[in-house]
């Protein structure tokens, strides 16, 4: 065998798919450093198993695939294959050829094939191993394995050895039988547990099964005694029942005869009873109005009487009122005249003090003149004078000075206002331009408001939309599992109902061939619906009886009974509609507690069925009664007497007779069969309203999505929209910013001249004013002075007689006030008093109409008096007569009630005669009725019993043939059975298959044991014949590679001393191999201290010498003689000519001696950077010295 070739592609620097196809003989490798050589022998390792990253000189198994270059990208699959030749069936396979591969994808996924056949990386271990090409094998010696040997422990390097000698696969054997015992060891123990726990539960579990053994033999007896038992009872209470029934009708007929006379006597009793009543009625109308007319007329008596009083006192009153207004009309006359002439007097009397008044004031003005002397006037008016010039003189001064201001304000004004021109002009422009940016700024403002705040809306939008959406998501989630948990409520329920779980085991077999059999109509519990509420106590009150089944007739009862008996599937009993008959409570009974409180009604009255099988229904429920509690079926059972069962809600049954059975039920509260409908019914309702809910949510849901991506788009173009219009708003405010400033600018520069302008303005106006106002003073200063100048000359002239002048005009003033003060006073005094008579005079007006006014309503009232004193005479006469005959009329009547109560007094007497023999009749009804409910009801017992207890019916029971002659003797087996059975204790009925099973079971793993012990006797054998043969065959081959080391070393060196030595001679699986090397000229000394060459020697020695004891189909050396001088070279070279013939050398190199020998040349390249190819060269046809040109 040898390799033929090796296929690489995006292996390391292998990029292309490259072969590289080998002859036999001596190959060598040549290329510069760094050119992917050395990647071919790891690609040789790799494909043959190596599982370690590190000694293919990478970090983790991807790395060994291409990485990718400068010009090429990463690959992601990694491939080797080898084609080996196998025409002499070297490898364990049937193939002239066998190739091998490995792929490695980049995400760590590995994939390996033998012939291009899949397999795992164990089949191709195992396929080399023993080969001399296996992991651990001497024939791949790359960069470093020498190193490694010699560094290595001796125990490590024993593998060399183990592969050579062709037993690893036996070690790699006994490993999978080490392993095998281990498990077999362990199962052994785990066996051993459970066979003493067997053992342990064997004997208590053969003492129960034999007790449960005992126990059924008895139970079965005890089955046909008790059945025996029953049926006679039946049969007699049979008997009794249709004794009681006889008695009951013959008290029917007297009961119905009693009540047939008692009804016509209470129908003439109740027309007398009607009569009486309206008699009632009508003397208690008369001695109504008889007490409203008496009423009536009491209070027309006293109206009467009180008109008269009250006429009375309004005629003294009126009289009264009269004197008072004549004396008030003369006192108002008085005071009228008296006004007249004080307003006469204060006429005069003003006229007089208006003249007075005047001539004081005269004479005042004349004392004033006369008052200063002629100097002192004199004196004055020159002070005025001169006064009056110097203002004069001041006065044309100021004159002078405002018209010289006027020219100069005059001129500046004229160039204020062609400033004020141009200013004005600017400002408007600046005005519109700052307008018009105004406008721009504001509809931009306002847009970006808009913008904003459809903004701001929108996200708000889509935040309440994000919340609504993950609201429905969730809600979505919780109601799916909702869904999911009440779909499978649904169906478990489902299929309970289509099993029929829950119904006994011969009922359940039938109701599965009911579409079989078109005759079986189905299970009472399934012909009837019963509302949620009575569930409990229909299902209480039925019993046994809802898992009976309804059939068409007695033939098809019969079918049934006989595929039960064939099939062996249990008992069921049948109900046909040809046969049972209904059942049904009398009238009365039900009228009786119609109005009873907590009474519900007739069970089978209170559920739904149809028609067709009414009479079933009516047969199992016409004769029970339903009540709300406990307490009001205790009541309604008293007042039936205890004649018939009554059932409350809560499942408590009051039976005939008194007995009452109730408690918690061990199914709990809820009926069972009905329940399970009532269930199935809600969980179909909430399971369709649950779907329906949740489609409507994942509906919104979708909707909801679909806006919430609108709103997203709008929101995004809404925006690009704000930011769009913030930078339009900006470069407007830019603009208005700087018109702003300039109008400002503007703005102080127009006050500046405001003011100036205000300023000379004002100036302007006042000058006028000013004037005008100086000339005047002029003028009136002028005229002053004059009349000064002749008041002087005057005052000169008549200094002389004005001191006599004043005197007589002092006393004649004196005189004119002393009067004017005294008229005054008179005038003062008149006017007080005629204010005064003026407002006595009104008060007595008011007075005076005050009073007529009383006067008028008191005549008006006398004059309505007078006439409802009439009427009251007239209503009082009437009366009387009404009040007579109502007396009269009352008198007639109470004398004919008195005769229809006597009448009606007999007429009870007589009734309740009648009733009481009624009562009595009914009493002894009941009592059958009584007898006859309790014989019902304990025949039901006992059916019920036997379908219970045994599952059997009467008339199946009867045909077996378990009759029982006498009834003493039949309770008394019964009793001593069952004190047997007490006896047993308690009783574990499943110990007898327990017991089978575990001894079954005890008896399997005592022999798996057994087994388990054989199995590991033979592998401890198997162990020991394969640890001898591996130190047969380790030995040999370890004594033969010794003697061709010792042999191939010192021709390897030119001399010296070698040996290979084992480190424990007597444990030869264990033992480590030690390399003893001397080169000639050295003394013996460590390994560790030769040098690199000599290191190097050593292990091509070594390898010499295993390939001559064991040959290899091949082998790869790299770069193993890179240590070696040239002589030494040269030697290698021919060593590997020598052994071409027996193994195939694959020699990566860079050593002429080592190029010479070979026979085939393959250059490796990178004509692109970091992608490796081949180049080959056969050196039969190429001059040997061309060789190291070519590397």
């Amino acid at each position: 065998m040898y390799l033929k070739k090796i296929e690489i592609a995006g292996f390391k620097s292998f990029a292309d798919r490259t072969v590289i196809e080998f002859d036999q003989g001596l190959t060598a490798v040549v290329g510069p450093n760094g050119s992917g050589k050395s990647n071919i022998t790891e690609a040789i390792r790799w494909v043959l198993g190596e599982q370690s990253a590190k000694n293919l000189r990478g970090g983790r198994m991807p790395d060994v695939i291409f990485s990718g270059s400068a010009k090429r990208k990463p690959l992601n699959i990694a491939e080797v294959t080898l084609v080996l030749d196998n025409e002499q069936r070297y490898l364990p396979l049937d193939f002239s050829e066998v190739s091998v591969t490995r792929r490695l994808h980049r995400s760590g996924d590995s994939e390996f094939f033998i012939n291009k056949k899949n397999c795992r990386l164990k089949d191709i271990v195992e396929l080399f191993m023993d080969s001399g090409l296996g992991k651990e094998s001497f024939s791949i010696i790359s960069q470093g394995k020498v190193e490694a040997i010699f560094n290595s422990k001796p125990e490590d390097r024993r593998g060399i050895f183990e592969e050579a000698a062709g037993v690893l696969k036996y070690k790699q054997r006994k490993h999978e039988a080490e392993k095998k015992l281990f498990e077999t060891e362990d199962n052994l123990s785990r066996v051993q547990d459970i066979i003493y726990e067997l053992q342990e539960q064997l004997t208590p579990l053969k003492v129960q099964a034999e007790t449960a053994e005992t126990y059924l033999t008895w139970s079965k007896e005890l089955k046909n005694w008790d059945i025996g038992t029953t049926l006679l009872k039946i049969e007699q209470t049979q008997a009794s029942f249709k004794e009681y029934q006889q008695g009951i009708n013959s008290q029917q007929q007297k009961i119905e005869q009693v009540v047939a006379e008692l009804t016509e006597k209470q129908k003439y009793l109740d027309k007398l009873k009607v009569e009486k009543n309206g008699l009632d009625t009508h003397i208690e109308q008369i001695q109504q109005q008889l007490l409203k007319t008496t009423e009536q007329l009491e209070q027309t008596e006293a109206k009467k009487q009180v008109l008269l009083e009250r006429n009375s006192n309004t005629q003294e009153l009126k009289k009264e009122y009269e004197e008072r207004l004549n004396q008030l009309t003369a006192t108002m006359q008085q005071y009228e005249e008296e006004c007249q002439q004080l307003a006469s007097d204060k006429e005069k009397q003003q006229q007089r003090y208006d003249v007075l008044q005047k001539e004081v004031a005269e004479y005042a003005e004349q004392v004033a003149f006369y008052s200063h002397s002629v100097k002192e006037q004199l004196a004055i008016l020159r002070n005025d004078y001169i006064e009056n010039m110097q203002g004069l003189a001041t006065t044309n001064n100021e004159i002078k000075y405002l018209a010289k201001q006027w020219q100069l304000e005059s001129a500046k004004n004229q160039d204020l206002l062609t400033k004020q021109q141009q200013l004005k002009e600017k400002e408007q422009q600046l005005q519109v331009d700052n307008r018009t940016l105004q406008q721009e700024s504001q509809a931009q403002a306002l847009a970006l408001s808009q913008l904003t705040e459809t903004f701001s809306k929108k996200e708000q939008a889509l935040k309440i939309k994000r919340d609504i959406i993950k609201q429905q998501e969730q809600a979505i989630y919780q109601l799916m599992g909702q869904v999911q948990q009440t779909g499978a409520r649904h169906k478990s329920l489902q299929e309970v109902k289509e099993n029929y779980t829950g119904f006994y085991q011969g009922v359940r077999a039938i109701l599965k061939q009911k579409a079989a059999q078109p005759g079986i109509i189905g299970a009472v519990a399934e012909l009837v619906e019963v509302p949620e509420e009575l569930s409990l106590g229909i299902e209480t009150a039925m019993g046994a009886s809802s898992q009976h089944i309804v059939v068409e007739n007695e033939q098809i009862a019969r079918q049934c009974i006989t595929y039960l008996k064939e099939q062996r599937l249990g008992r069921g009993t049948f109900l046909p509609l040809t046969v049972i008959q209904g059942k049904s409570l009398p009238e009365r009974v039900k009228e009786g507690l119609r109005f009873e409180p907590g009474y519900l009604g007739v069970a089978s009255e209170l559920i739904q069925y149809e028609t067709k099988v009414a009479p079933i229904i009516q047969n199992i429920l016409g004769r029970t009664l339903m009540a709300k509690d406990l307490a009001s079926a205790n009541r309604l059972a008293q007042q039936v007497r205890y004649q018939y069962r009554v059932v409350s809600l809560e499942g408590d049954v009051m039976n005939p007779g008194g007995a009452m059975t109730g408690g918690a039920s061990k199914r709990g509260q809820k009926g069972g069969l009905f329940n399970q409908q009532h269930d199935l019914q809600r969980l179909e309702a909430l399971l369709k309203s649950q779907q329906q809910q949740l489609k409507s949510l994942q509906t919104e849901r979708e909707a909801n999505l679909q806006q919430l991506q609108q709103l997203e788009l709008g929101i995004e173009e809404l925006r690009q929209a704000i930011h769009q219009g913030e930078m339009k708003q900006e470069g407007i405010n830019h603009q208005l910013a700087i018109v702003m400033k300039e109008v400002k600018q503007s703005e102080r520069e127009q006050q500046a001249f405001s003011f100036e302008n205000h300023e000379l303005q004002v100036f302007l106006q006042n000058y006028e004013q000013e004037r005008d106002l100086l000339t005047k003073k002029k003028q009136t200063l002028e005229q002053e002075q004059a009349k000064l100048k002749k008041q002087m000359d005057r005052l000169e002239e008549q200094a002389e007689t004005n001191s006599q002048k004043k005197e007589e005009v002092q006393q004649l003033y004196q005189e004119k006030q002393a009067k004017w003060l005294v008229s005054q006073e008179q005038l003062h005094h008149l006017t007080s008093r005629l204010t005064e008579k003026q407002q006595q005079l009104t008060k007595e007006k008011r007075t005076y109409q005050q009073l007529y006014d009383k006067l008028q309503v008191l005549t008006e009232d006398r004059v309505s008096d007078d006439e409802s004193q009439e009427d009251l005479a007239n209503k009082t006469q009437l009366l009387a007569s009404q009040k007579q005959q109502l007396q009269e009329e009352l008198l007639d009547q109470r004398q004919i009630k008195k005769q229809l109560v006597q009448t009606v007094e007999d007429l009870e007497n007589n009734t309740s005669c009648l009733q009481s023999s009624r009562e009595e009749l009914v009493k002894i009804h009941n009592q059958y009725e009584v007898k006859l409910n309790r014989s019902e009801v304990e025949l039901d017992n006992l059916l019920v019993y036997l379908q219970e207890e045994y599952q059997t019916t009467y008339e199946w029971a009867k045909q077996q043939g378990n009759q029982v002659e006498d009834l003493h003797e039949g309770e008394k087996a019964v009793k001593q059975l069952r004190e047997q059975i007490q006896g047993l204790g308690p009783v574990n009925i499943q110990a007898i298959e327990q017991y089978q099973q575990v001894n079954e079971r005890y008896t399997f793993l005592s022999s798996q044991r057994k087994d388990l012990l054989q199995a590991k006797d033979s592998l401890f054998c198997t162990m020991d014949e394969m640890d001898e043969l591996v130190k047969e065959r380790f030995l040999e081959v370890f004594n033969g590679i010794r003697e061709k080391f010792q042999v191939v070393f010192p021709n390897m060196f030119g001399g010296g001393y070698a040996d290979l030595r084992l480190t424990d001679k007597e444990d030869l699986l264990k033992t480590g191999v030690e390399i003893v090397a001397q080169p000639p000229g050295k003394k013996l000394q460590s390994l560790s201290l030769l040098s690199g060459g000599e290191r190097a020697l050593t292990a091509i020695a070594l390898l010499f010498s295993i390939i001559q004891v064991r040959p290899v189909p091949f082998c790869v050396l790299d770069e193993v003689e890179a240590a070696l001088d040239e002589a030494n070279v040269s030697r290698f070279g021919q060593y590997l000519k020598n052994f071409e013939n027996d193994t195939q050398f694959i020699v990566i190199t860079h050593r002429k001696g080592t190029m010479e020998a070979a026979d085939v040349l393959y250059g490796v390249t990178m004509q692109e950077s970091g992608v490796s190819s081949i180049v080959s060269v056969r050196l039969d046809d190429v001059n040997k010295n061309e060789t190291q040109e070519f590397v």
